[in-house]
C-alpha cells in the first residue's frame, strides 16, 4: 500500500471523528506524520520518547524551592558573564588607548589604587582555592 493511500485512510478515519473534523487539524497531523516518518523508520523516534520521559520525570521531581535555586544559579551565571564581559571590554579599550605599555614602575604604582588591590586579592584568592582543589584530586 502506498504512502499516499495510507495517508488517505488515516484522513478518512480522522474525519469520521467530529472532534478532528477540521481541515487544518488534518493537515497538521499529515505534516507531523511526514516529518516523523524518517525517525520512526530508523527506530530513532523511541529515543525522543525516552528523552521526553526523562525530562518529564525530572520536572515532576522539581519542587518550587529547587526551581528557584536553579533559576537563581542561572541568573548569577548570566550576571557574572555580563560583568566579566564589560570589564574585559573596558580594560581592552583602556589598553588600546595607551601609546606604549606601562613600565614596571607604573605597574607598581598602580598598586596604590584600592580597586587594583581588591581585584588582585580576588584573583589570588581564586587561584588559592583552585590550587587547593587540585591538591585534593
Amino acid at each position: 500500500m502506498s504512502e499516499e493511500m495510507q495517508l488517505n485512510i488515516i484522513e478518512e478515519k480522522l474525519m469520521s471523528d467530529t472532534a478532528l473534523n477540521n481541515s487544518a487539524t488534518i493537515e497538521g497531523i499529515k505534516n507531523l506524520i511526514e516529518k516523523t516518518a524518517p525517525l520512526v523508520q530508523a527506530g530513532r523516534f523511541n529515543n525522543i520518547i525516552d528523552l521526553l520521559s526523562i525530562i518529564s520525570d525530572n520536572i515532576q521531581f522539581l519542587d518550587e524551592a529547587a526551581l528557584e535555586k536553579t533559576t537563581k544559579v542561572g541568573e548569577e551565571i548570566l550576571a557574572l558573564g555580563w560583568t566579566a564581559g564589560n570589564a574585559i571590554r573596558m580594560a581592552n579599550a583602556q589598553t588600546e588607548a595607551l601609546e606604549k605599555p606601562p613600565g614596571l614602575l607604573q605597574l607598581i604604582n598602580s598598586l596604590n589604587d584600592p580597586d587594583v588591590r581588591r581585584s588582585l586579592h580576588f584573583f589570588i584568592g581564586t587561584m588559592r582555592i583552585i590550587g587547593r582543589q587540585m591538591k585534593n584530586d
